[in-house]
């Protein structure tokens, strides 16, 4: 008799609760409940679209027979050039990815050795959770006071011997928190007294409702950094799949020849949307300004209606377009009874806990659905509380 055959233990190690909580909808949906989905930060289903010169630049990539083969494996000599511009770096320390979730997962395989760890935001975004459990090392968590800025001196007690390096997101996913700058240069002088390098998220970098914003790049003074972006969120182009890493400083040469490494072993990224991102960058930012404002709108309607209901309460984002909210209900066993009874109602969240180990029910949902959507939904969310 053949017997069914098993799936890696390792595999056990992988979740993604953003998605995964997509599967779960599908189900109900398939009988017949009408789903409301505020779990996914993608742009498109909400009717929001890329900038004409990007999408143009990659039609016109695709009739061009010179980008139907392989790209060089680390990414469009052109657009490593611009991104090197945009960085203040020099085309060498660039490298293209799928995404940035691809330089996520090689920054893990280049850093982590089992039993080391990357320091992450508490909460975080879900992604660097799972890839730090496939490295088979500690999930360490800095925590944030109660409108999410970082905790310093809780950051220092959680650096041991096996941290590998610290994670900033600025903008939060999942809070949309925006830090300080004080709170970024003293993580600065934190990863320098330490000889720790700083990995930056700054996938958020352009959508941003506070004058505060400072990315990292331009205060990192001698600490090794590497900054992560993609055309996903900023350019409104997830779809895309383009991202890079861009590392700051001359530390980084091992690291550097690993992250080639990573990229021959998996040939290259799509080059037509490559040459679209390269439009991106020359094209300028005016997009930004109209999709801010009118996220910007949908985030005052979800915090009208977070404090008209009883038993909620969230710090307002200042950036990205997420809110996590938190359940201050005593009904709720965990966050992940309160999604799955969302779930059964028609409105799919993102549970809490996928951020790391909150203490307290919280769900995560984007503002990127209409004001109709935001209310109907919140219409549901405030009878279920």
């Amino acid at each position: 008799m053949i017997k069914p055959v098993e799936p890696s233990t390792r595999s056990d190690l992988v979740s993604y609760p953003i998605r995964d909580i997509v599967v779960e909808a599908k189900k109900l949906e398939r009988s017949g409940t009408k789903m409301l989905y505020l779990n996914i930060g993608d742009p498109a289903p909400y009717g929001f679209k890329p900038p004409k010169h990007i999408i143009e630049a990659v039609r016109e990539a695709l009739a061009d027979a010179r980008y139907t083969g392989y790209a060089p494996s680390e990414g469009d000599p052109q657009l490593r050039e611009e991104i090197a511009k945009y960085e203040g770096v020099e085309p060498q320390d660039v490298f293209v990815t799928s995404g940035l979730s691809e330089g996520i997962d090689f920054l893990f395989n280049a850093l982590v050795d089992p039993g080391r760890n990357i320091l992450l935001p508490l909460p975080s975004y879900p992604l660097y959770l799972t890839k730090q459990r496939l490295a088979y090392g500690p999930l360490e968590f800095y925590n944030c006071d109660e409108n999410y800025e970082p905790d310093l001196d809780d950051m220092r007690k959680k650096i041991t011997q096996y941290t590998k390096a610290i994670l900033v997101i600025n903008p939060n996913n999942p809070t949309g928190k925006v830090y300080s700058r004080k709170t970024l240069e003293g993580i600065v002088n934190i990863a320098g007294e330490y000889g720790l390098p700083i990995i930056s998220d700054d996938a958020y970098e352009h959508i941003v409702f506070t004058e505060e914003y400072v990315n990292l790049r331009k205060i990192a003074k001698d600490v090794p950094l590497v900054s992560g972006n993609s055309l996903s969120k900023n350019y409104v182009y997830p779809g895309a799949r383009v991202g890079y890493l861009a590392f700051h400083g001359d530390k980084w040469d091992g690291v550097k020849a690993a992250v080639q490494r990573l990229c021959n072993q998996r040939l290259s990224v799509n080059w037509e949307m490559q040459r679209g991102y390269l439009a991106a960058l020359r094209g300028g930012l005016d997009h930004v300004k109209e999709f801010n404002k009118t996220i910007r709108q949908n985030l005052d309607v979800l915090m009208k209606r977070v404090e008209e209901t009883e038993g909620l309460q969230v710090v307002r984002p200042g950036g990205a377009f997420y809110a996590f909210i938190k359940v201050e209900s005593k009904k709720w066993k965990n966050d992940w009874a309160f999604v799955r009874e969302l779930l059964k109602h028609g409105v799919v969240v993102v549970p809490g806990s996928a951020s790391g180990p909150v203490n307290g029910v919280y769900f995560r949902v984007v503002f990127l659905p209409s004001a109709d959507i935001i209310n109907k939904a919140f219409d549901i969310i405030s009878r279920v509380v």
